[in-house]
Parts: structure tokens; C-alpha cells; sequence
């Protein structure tokens, strides 16, 4: 029997997933800043994630923030109806008529903007799908700590016996 194609397809399949591995060490994305409290404009900026830090550079501002201070992830979707839906939802399985939009907030201690003194400072990212995925399972796993799916609420269930 001959093995060399069953090789040459499991190696095809497993090298993706090996370089995909290698990528996530350090990680730079593109994202929107949608709001928070560093001094920037709801802009595009880069967000760089490297062993110790995760840096955000827009033009000639640069924040870098400890990965150790970061208090708190959420992350979270919003989905709206595109201009023109009713025509793209003709399209069975599509989906067009939808848009949907990936958030990321941080939540950290540092100095506040002006005075040095140690505040909670937040941030939050609009990023692609595929970013997003990738930014947040990066952040997760630098840090430690689990994002909170802001779309999902937690229920509480108590039961008097």
C-alpha cells in the first residue's frame, strides 16, 4: 500500500496549524478605537500584543500597557440591518442583509491622564471577525484571565427548600 499520499495530506492539514501556533507569540491588528478613557480620537489604530505588553499607536501616540495590570476582558457583538436588507435578504442562506460588528474592552490600572495618579482606565476595540478571534484568545491566553461575553447575560437561580 502506498503511504506517501495519506503523508502528504496529513502534513498539508497539520502545517496550518503549526504556523497558526507560531502567530500567536505576538499579534498586531488593525482596529477602530470606539471609546475609553486614554486621550484618543475614535479612530484607526494599531494594536500590537507582544509577550509582556499590549501597545496601542496611532500616528505619533503610542500607549503601552502591562499585560500584568490588565483587570478585565469583555468582549461582544452587535448585529444591525444593512441599507437595502429587504433585496439582500432574497438570498436564501446568505445572510446579507446583516452586519455584524466585533468588540473588544480592556480594563486596566494605570496613571490617569494629567494628574500620575494610579485610576482604572478602559478601552474598547472594533475589529474583523477574524482579529477578533485571534486578539482575544491571545489576550486570554497572556493574561490569564477569561473574556466576559458582554452579549450574554448570567442568571441566577435560586431555589428555597
Amino acid at each position: 500500500m502506498n503511504c506517501w499520499p495519506v503523508f502528504l495530506c496529513l502534513s498539508l492539514t497539520l502545517l496550518p496549524l503549526e504556523a497558526a501556533g507560531a502567530k500567536k507569540a505576538g499579534l498586531t491588528v488593525l482596529a477602530k478605537y470606539e471609546g475609553g478613557t486614554l486621550p484618543l480620537n475614535q479612530r484607526k489604530i494599531t494594536a500590537t500584543v507582544a509577550e509582556n505588553e499590549v501597545i496601542f499607536v496611532h500616528g505619533n501616540e503610542r500607549f503601552a500597557i502591562p499585560l500584568t495590570s490588565i483587570t478585565a476582558v469583555s468582549c461582544g457583538t452587535d448585529v444591525r440591518r444593512r441599507f437595502g436588507a429587504t433585496v439582500l435578504a432574497m438570498v436564501p442562506r446568505m445572510h446579507l442583509d446583516k452586519v455584524e460588528a466585533y468588540y473588544v474592552g480592556l480594563t486596566w490600572t494605570g496613571n490617569g491622564r494629567e494628574g500620575g495618579k494610579t485610576s482604572k482606565v478602559e478601552a474598547v476595540l472594533k475589529l474583523s471577525n477574524s482579529e477578533y478571534r485571534d486578539f482575544v484568545a491571545v489576550i486570554e491566553r497572556l493574561t490569564g484571565i477569561k473574556a466576559v461575553n458582554a452579549d450574554k447575560v448570567p442568571t441566577l437561580v435560586r431555589y428555597n427548600l
